[in-house]
């Protein structure tokens, strides 16, 4: 229970950590101050969001290192999986790092202007945009499969596994729930939320990610090459 209660709580920093974006937070300020029905609005997005990290996670549990294994015959196969999953995700990782960095030497570009919402926007354009925001997040993919290999790891156990998606899920989509709800009952708090986001978006944050990602692929690179279990024989 100690392991499972664990696992649900990186799953929650995983979750709002996939869901915090400075465009997505942009986004989200711009329904809050021109739409009338922006709670529901921000609902869909926020559905379109949680929708695009269940796919993350669907997909790398085709390319998981715990699914790819069983498929393994051998021992010394299932050490080349894991091995190669991590290398690949590491030398991934490190390719988006150097890329980065190479993009934070250069000036800021201009801030994009935000995107229009009409009133009664279709549900199924939020769920649209919502899902966009988070798949074009450069660190997004990276977490999905972190979290994917926390569940895998956490439990065998299909319906355990489940409830720890629900988790991250619902981490997903909580933080930009709790803003829309307490916007319209704390107007003084709306407008500190907004000089604090002001804030953020005057930061250069492009060296912060490009030094993220390197160490996480340097992370995922010494996984891949610190030495696995020896294959048992017989």
């Amino acid at each position: 229970m100690i392991a499972l209660a664990g696992a649900a709580a990186s799953l929650v920093g995983f979750g709002l950590l996939y869901a915090f974006s400075p465009s997505t937070y942009a986004l989200v300020l711009h329904i809050l101050t021109t739409s009338q029905r922006a709670l529901r609005a921000i609902a869909w997005l926020c559905v379109g969001m949680a929708l695009a990290a269940l796919g993350c996670l669907l997909l790398f549990r085709v390319v998981d290192p715990e699914t790819l294994t069983a498929l393994a015959k051998t021992r010394a196969e299932e050490v080349l999986v894991r091995r190669g999953v991590d290398l690949a995700a590491g030398a991934v990782l490190l390719l988006a790092g150097i890329i980065a960095a190479m993009r934070a030497r250069g000036p800021r570009p201009a801030p994009k202007p935000r995107r229009a919402v009409r009133r009664g926007e279709p549900a199924g354009h939020m769920i649209l945009l919502g899902a966009a925001e988070a798949l074009t997040s450069v660190s997004g993919m990276a977490t999905m499969y972190v979290a994917g290999r926390v569940i895998a790891s956490a439990s065998r156990d299909l319906l355990v596994q489940a409830l720890l998606v629900a988790v991250l899920l619902a981490a997903v989509m909580a933080q930009h729930l709790l803003v829309a709800w307490l916007w319209g009952r704390f107007p003084a708090l709306a407008r500190r939320v907004t000089a604090l986001y002001d804030r953020l978006v005057a930061i250069d944050r492009r060296p912060l990610l490009a030094a993220g990602l390197l160490v996480a692929g340097a992370v995922f690179l010494v996984l891949g090459i610190l030495p696995h279990d020896a294959p048992h024989l017989g």
